[in-house]
Parts: structure tokens; sequence; C-alpha cells
């Protein structure tokens, strides 16, 4: 059986799918993540040479970092996300189709990622366990603007549906990526810093992220399908469809 065949899977073979669907287009996904990148590594790097070596960024700095990274993960994620279902899905990626329509919800796609971290930071309030509560529940909310045309308010319904009785499932698969994710990145960070210069660390930690962070978003896509088919046998209106049958609700608007 294929390692991306659309199916239900346990928490191993869904990350295992999102690895094994970017190693297929692993260029196309680092072009995207790379080019998104840009403004932030420039603004790390031009607001690390305005302060003294060794000393830590400032308030207003770290304010100024905030909205240019929540519009460039918001973009790349959705991106990342489409062209993976794309793939996961039996086409091909196509990088411009898929910019040309996550530009086009990218309000909405905007929107739902200030919601998320919303509810997230009140989760944080109600410690660790509201937080994890949060990212399980509300896993699917870009996946949900991107691949259904939906608003951000009807992506954290769908989501909470789509999650529910599924909390477990969910939640182990986000933190298995986000703990290969981390260590990676902290072992880049730890070469870089034995330079001893900032701005090769922030090189090299950017670079890391361009070449993995991808995988989350593949492995977001593929959870969301995961639940799908668990919830609505979208796997068999898929089989359906490419049989040339009649389903039962409508397909992903991507």
């Amino acid at each position: 059986m294929s390692d991306t065949n659309l199916r239900a899977r346990s928490v191993s073979d869904i990350v295992d799918a999102a690895f094994a669907l970017y190693r297929r287009h692993s260029g196309q996904y680092i072009l995207v993540v790379a080019l998104a990148h840009v403004p932030t590594l420039i603004l790390q790097i031009v607001m690390q040479g305005s302060r003294p070596p060794g000393s830590m960024p400032s308030l207003s700095n770290s304010l100024l970092m905030m909205p240019v990274s929540w519009v460039t993960l918001s973009f790349l994620s959705g991106v990342v996300i489409l062209m993976g279902s794309q793939v996961y899905l039996g086409g091909e990626p196509d990088l411009a189709a898929a910019a040309s329509t996550v530009l086009a919800r990218f309000p909405r796609l905007l929107l739902a990622t200030l919601m998320w971290w919303i509810a997230y930071a009140v989760g944080l309030l109600c410690l660790l366990v509201g937080a994890l509560y949060v990212a399980a529940r509300f896993f699917a909310v870009e996946a949900v603007v991107v691949l259904e045309n939906r608003s951000a308010v009807d992506a954290f319904g769908r989501s909470s549906t789509l999650s529910d009785g599924r909390k477990r499932h969910v939640l182990n698969t986000l933190l298995l990526v986000y703990v290969i994710y981390f260590l990676l990145l902290m072992g880049a960070s730890w070469m870089a810093a034995s330079a001893g210069n900032q701005v090769v660390s922030i090189m090299v930690s950017t670079a890391v992220t361009i070449v993995v962070y991808p995988v989350i978003g593949l492995t977001t896509m593929v959870l969301y399908y995961d639940t799908r088919i668990r919830h609505e046998g979208f796997d068999l209106e898929q089989m359906e469809r490419a049989l040339g049958s009649p389903t039962r609700s409508t397909a992903v608007d991507a």
C-alpha cells in the first residue's frame, strides 16, 4: 500500500505520509517557504545589526516582528497545505495556482490565524491543559479556510466538528511532528551558536525552518483528511467520484 494513499492513519502513519509527500516535491515546498521567509530574515538581520552584541531584542523590535511573522506563516502554511492536498488527492503540485488561491482567501486566513492565537493565549491562561485543548480542537482552522473556502468563523466550527472524539489522536500527531521539528531546530541552533555570531545563528535557524517547516503544514493537511475519513467517509467519496458515482457531500474547493 502506498505511503500516501487516502486512508485512515495512525499517529506515526500521518507523520510518515507528510514526510513522503515532502520528499516527492521538496524543492517546491522549500521554494515557497524560502520566498515567504525573506522579509522576516532581512528584518531580523537589520534589527540584530542595530543593537549591541549580546543584548536582548528590544520590546519594539519584538512587536515589529510579530505582524511580519503572522503574515509570513499564514501565507506559507496556506500554500503548503494546498499544494500538499493537490498531491494527496492524486494530482500534481501547482505552486502558482496554490499561491493565487491562497492570496484570494488570505484576508480570511489571516483573521482565522489571529483568532486561533487569541484562543490559544486564552488557553495558556488556563495552564497547559487549556492550550493543548485549543490546539487539538482547532487544529484544522487553516486547512478549512484554504481547502473548503470557508469563513474564519465557520472554520472554527468545522474544525471542532472534525476533532470531536479525536482530540487525543489529533494532539498526539501534532506533538510528534513539533517534537521532531524543534529537535532539529535546537540542534542546528546549538551548532550555529558555537560560531559566536548572531547573524550566522539567525541564518542557520532560518535555513532549518525553510527546509523542515513544510512538514508541519503537510502533517496538518493529512490530519485534516484523516479526520474527514473517520467522520465522513471521505476516502469512499473520493473513490466514488473517481468511478463517476454521485457523492454524499460537496468536494473540497481547491
